[in-house]
Formats: structure tokens, sequence, C-alpha cells
């Protein structure tokens, strides 16, 4: 997960699919869910390798700093969510079939900057996104008192 080419003014990023982003992670999950099987996986994608991998990635995280070190900060807070999602879900497996969907979902949003030094800042974002969402739905109660 390493990106190439120099660091500039960092590219304004686009938040109006977020919607439109969920449902299709819902759609992709509820497919998994509906086959029955376990989604496929790669080995080397849970959150401790990605934990891992991002110890030994060469940059320090800095949203301002260049794109090198932006792919390492949105990496890092990408792990800090999954480890608060991984509480509040409460077995690592939703985790992880959570982190395939949501992967397989941003591999079609980061499709358009493929090829390009953007591309992992797209990817992560997207991730950071569906999490921000997924733990906001989470974390809010069935009831709010202004809805009694």
């Amino acid at each position: 997960m390493t990106s190439e080419g120099a660091g500039g003014p960092r590219p304004p990023l686009v938040w109006g699919w977020q919607p439109h982003l969920l449902g299709v992670v819902i759609a992709a999950l509820a497919t998994l869910s509906v086959a029955g099987g376990a989604p496929a996986k790669a080995a080397d994608d849970t959150l401790q390798e990605s934990q891992r991998q991002l110890r030994q990635f060469p940059f320090t995280p800095n949203c301002n700093g260049n794109t090198q070190e932006m792919v390492a900060c949105l990496w890092q807070r990408r792990n800090q969510a999954d480890q608060a999602l991984q509480t509040v879900l409460g077995e690592a497996e939703r985790l992880e079939r959570w982190r395939s969907g949501r992967r397989q979902a941003c591999e079609v949003v980061a499709e358009k900057a493929k090829g390009g030094s953007v591309y992992p800042i797209v990817w992560l974002s997207c991730e950071n996104a569906l999490n921000k969402e997924l733990l906001r739905q989470l974390r809010r109660p069935l009831l709010q008192s202004a809805d009694l």
C-alpha cells in the first residue's frame, strides 16, 4: 500500500458519494450473507497485518505532508477506526467481513485514480468515510430523546 510520486498540494476530496457508497457496501455485504459463504479475504489483509505493515511503512503520518505522509496518516486513521469497530462489533470475524466488503467497494471508487499517486489517498479516504458512517450508525441510540 505504498504510493509513488512527489507530494504536492492536497487534492480536494469530494464527500458527496458517501451515502451512495454506503449503499454499495451494504449491498455487497448482503450478497455475501445471502451466498452463505465467508467473503474472499486475502491472508495478509487483517487488521493486525495492516497495523504491522504500517509500522514498517517508511513515512511518518502527516495529513498535511507529501503524498506518502498523507497515505500514512489516512492509513493510521483507518486502522484506528477498525480497532474501534472491532470493539463495537465484538467479533474479529465481523470486522474482517466488513473490511472485505469495504475493500471491494472502495476498489470501485478508487478505480478512477488507478495508476496515479493519489490512488491510495482516494482509496483510504473512501475506507475512512465508510468506517465513520458505520461507527456513527452503530453508536446511535435506537431512540433519541428528541424522538420521544
